[in-house]
């Protein structure tokens, strides 16, 4: 039997029941040259896993031309993608193709919560395959519309929540940068605000225009009143 405090906020609940009902999710990123799905197939058999591939769920999805797969068809945009200098294998699946990147985002996550719900049984963990697809962009402008957050965000809030990534790739990816002295920012000096001459006549207006006593004593607050540090100089992001 499982409780849920309802003396909380709708929110609050709803995210509470979603973390006990909903399965987690494994995102796997790998590079196009490494074949994943054999892998992953084994991994989700062993472990008692359910295993998806959104560019294959899309692919079967529009060549059966079923009601969804007809939506995705025409929500298609075609986008460049690049998956490297160095890939050389055969894209069997036709990702190419049929990646999460040229389709409407909310159709894709609709065909996720549908298959999600005719294949899962009693798996408390989903293995994706086939997001993270904003650097495979080739164009920096479709890159920058379609941003990892965002997909990111989309599976948290439609599949469940994200608890690990799997990332195969032949060389590590960076998560520490060194901060450049250009991107380093000092409080701003104080600026000289210039003193205006009363004309005749002014005095009147500023009375009826100040503000009340209270107000007027409160002093503002300014940045150049504290001393401030900087960082180590270590930025650390999420690849």
């Amino acid at each position: 039997m499982i409780e849920f405090d309802t003396a909380c906020s709708k929110e609050s609940l709803v995210a509470e029941i979603r973390s006990q009902f909903c399965a987690k999710v494994i995102l796997v990123n790998h590079e196009k040259r490494i074949e994943v799905d054999t892998a992953c197939s084994n991994l989700a058999i062993k472990y008692n896993m359910l295993y998806l591939s959104v560019y294959q769920l899309i692919k079967k999805e529009v060549c059966a031309e079923t009601e969804l797969g007809k939506a995705l068809a025409q929500s298609k945009s075609e986008k460049s993608l690049n998956f490297g200098p160095t890939v050389k294998t055969i894209d069997s699946f036709q990702e190419a193709d049929f990646s999460a990147a040229h389709y409407d985002m909310t159709l894709v996550m609709r065909l996720l919560q549908q298959k999600i719900a005719e294949c899962r049984t009693n798996q408390r963990f989903i293995l994706l395959e086939g997001f993270c697809n904003s650097g495979k962009l080739d164009i920096e402008e479709q890159s920058l519309q379609l941003r990892y957050m965002d997909e990111f965000f989309a599976i948290e809030k439609c599949v469940g929540e994200v608890v690990g990534v799997i990332g195969l790739q032949n060389e590590k990816q960076p998560d520490i940068f060194d901060i450049t002295p250009d991107m380093i920012q000092h409080p701003v000096a104080e600026e000289v605000k210039a003193v205006v001459e009363k004309k005749d006549g002014d005095d009147d207006e500023e009375q009826a225009e100040a503000p009340p006593e209270d107000a007027a004593a409160k002093p503002k607050w300014r940045p150049t009143d504290y001393k401030w540090t900087i960082t180590n100089g270590k930025a650390k992001n999420l690849p």
